[in-house]
């Protein structure tokens, strides 16, 4: 309770209960001064006491408020810099190693790697600006398919075989949505194409009036999805927080030897004088 709200009570009551006490003493004693200065001291000091300790409340609470403030910033300070930092620089260093492959047989192709590399140090460059800004990204998503096909084309055609299908109208969604739903199937699609060595990656994304949904579906090598909550990393735990702060959902599924499927859900249906 707010102090402010704790004050009021114990005025309230002081007042009601000092005009009962002042009519039972002097109805009971011949000289009711002396007593009724004991009882008012006696109440006094009984509220402030516990004006105090609801004050001592209200404190803790407060500071449990800040610091379940904090955690949050330190975790969304952790998936911008997982997502959009670690994902440039990622692009950026794949495309230099490639460009050394090809460099002795295909001086053009080691040049176009070469260019992706440094694309993708800018668009980094870019990122980093728009996280020191109130770490909220000033120019979002405004094609979450062309933002897709953009991204799968500087992977594409060094690992295995990524297909991306996009259906819906994206209008039904938020322009934040959009993007961290960008975000996370960027996210699934490196985990398939860095961990689990696949052949084929399907994506497939469907918008509907009342839901988003995308799945990401490898042959790769899979993985035991417990352990990975184990070991705590930082893509999958980023994947289900930007979902969850949607009012949405990601399921993983797989196993050792059996690829995996990533889903996701977020529901679209806007609340009243939501923008």
């Amino acid at each position: 309770m707010h102090p402010k709200s704790s004050l009021e009570a114990g005025s309230l009551f002081f007042r009601s209960a000092l005009r009962h006490l002042t009519r039972r003493i002097a109805a009971a004693y011949e000289s009711p001064a002396d007593v009724i200065a004991l009882a008012i001291g006696g109440l006094e000091e009984s509220l402030s006491q516990r004006v105090r300790e609801s004050a001592d409340g209200y404190h803790s609470f407060l500071l449990n408020q800040v610091h379940e403030a904090q955690e949050d910033e330190r975790r969304r300070i952790a998936r911008e810099l997982h997502d959009r930092i670690g994902h440039g620089v990622s692009v950026a260093h794949q495309q230099l190693a490639l460009s050394e492959v090809y460099r002795p047989v295909d001086a053009a192709r080691a040049a176009a790697k070469i260019s992706l590399a440094q694309q993708a140090i800018q668009e980094t460059m870019e990122n980093l600006r728009q996280i020191t800004s109130e770490l909220h990204p000033q120019v979002p998503v405004k094609s979450l398919e062309k933002s897709l096909i953009g991204f799968l084309e500087t992977v594409e055609d060094d690992v295995g075989s990524v297909r991306l299908e996009v259906s819906g109208d994206e209008s039904w969604a938020r322009p934040r949505v959009l993007d961290e739903a960008f975000l996370i199937v960027r996210e699934a699609v490196r985990n398939a194409l860095g961990h689990g060595r696949p052949k084929i990656v399907l994506v497939r994304v469907d918008i509907a009036p009342h839901e988003l949904s995308a799945s990401i579906q490898d042959n790769g090598c899979g993985f035991d999805p417990s352990r990975a909550r184990e070991r705590g990393g930082v893509g999958l735990t980023s994947m289900r927080e930007r979902a969850e702060l949607l009012g949405g959902r990601v399921l993983i599924s797989s196993e050792p030897g059996s690829g995996c499927l990533v889903e996701l859900f977020v529901p679209l249906k806007r609340r009243a004088g939501e923008q």
